[in-house]
């Protein structure tokens, strides 16, 4: 018969504890063999390295830098590993000149995960290609853009250096007969000397032991002298005021292509004009200088006179 008073014995305590830690037990088991069943799918990167490869020899293709492991195992056993860090090494030891074939081979990298399951391996297997390190000295020569200006002439062309040593793979070295800088030849607009560094335009996988090449060269324009008269302006409304002489003798080369027939373009030649830039108030009696605009291509020689008065208009 049931009583509170044998439930309470102390052999029946020690005895319902003792089954009671059991069924802790077997509870702590069941949920941990249902939740550790749970079987879960991930990818996983392998950051690739590639070692040992011979000095003579260089990758030209093929080299990827993560291999993407596809794997399955126990949602556990994936928390585990998922924020780890994996590197793949492939050893170049025996590459030789060409294509290498090199199977993706991953198996104990999880050697010490239980219950782990490889998918897949994207890639699961490189082509290498490998070719051998050679040098070669080659010229560096100009190449300019196409001129708007036909007038316009370059002479002393001197280039420093003038012959480069490049290194790269073999294949590549054996179809570079010479270097190309690009100039843009319109960006002269005055005669004189130029000089610029341009850098060299290097195929892929090929480097010299001078990057920069220092161009440098005299531009001119077949230039022919002319002589005429213009009216002198006010750069801003002048009001009641005037230049004193109303013109000015201007002497100037323009290019020869300007010519037609003999005769100046006159579209051209109204392109130039004479100026006063009256930045601050008229004054009578004030003197000024000319400033003489003018079209592209063409120098000025002289203005006569080069500075006007200003004079009331009466």
């Amino acid at each position: 018969m049931f009583s509170f008073k044998n439930l309470l014995s102390r052999k029946n305590v020690v005895e319902n504890l003792r089954l009671l830690f059991f069924a802790f037990l077997l509870s702590c088991a069941v949920w941990y063999s249902v939740v550790g069943s749970s079987q879960a799918e991930t990818d996983i990167s392998f950051h690739v390295e590639y070692v040992d490869l011979p000095d003579d020899l260089m990758v030209v293709k093929g080299m990827k830098d993560v291999l993407r492991v596809r794997v399955r195992a126990s949602e556990q056993r994936l928390r585990s590993v998922v924020n780890k860090d994996f590197v793949y090494r492939i050893n170049l030891k025996n590459a030789v000149r060409g294509a290498n074939v090199f199977p993706v081979e991953i198996n104990t990298a999880f050697s010490d995960v239980k219950g782990m399951e490889i998918l897949s391996i994207s890639p699961s297997y490189l082509i290498i290609e490998v070719d051998e390190i050679a040098e070669k000295r080659v010229p560096v020569e100009v190449d300019f853009s196409e001129k708007d200006d036909d007038d316009l002439y370059v002479r002393d062309l001197v280039l420093e250096p003038s012959e480069v040593k490049l290194k790269g793979p073999k294949e590549i070295l054996e179809n570079i007969y010479s270097l190309k800088v690009k100039f843009d030849i319109n960006q002269v607009e005055l005669a004189g000397q130029y000089t610029r560094n341009i850098p060299l335009s290097l195929p892929n996988l090929v480097e010299a032991d001078t990057p920069v090449t220092k161009i440098s060269f005299e531009a001119w324009f077949d230039l022919v002298p002319v002589s005429l008269s213009r009216l002198v302006q006010l750069d801003k409304t002048g009001g009641d005021f005037k230049t004193e002489p109303r013109t000015v003798d201007i002497e100037l080369e323009i290019p020869q292509s300007k010519m037609i027939s003999y005769n100046i373009d006159p579209a051209y030649m109204a392109q130039v004009r004479a100026i006063v830039r009256n930045t601050h108030e008229l004054a009578e009696g004030r003197l000024l200088p000319v400033e003489v605009l003018l079209p592209k291509g063409a120098k000025l020689l002289s203005v006569n006179p080069d500075k006007v008065k200003i004079v009331a208009n009466q």
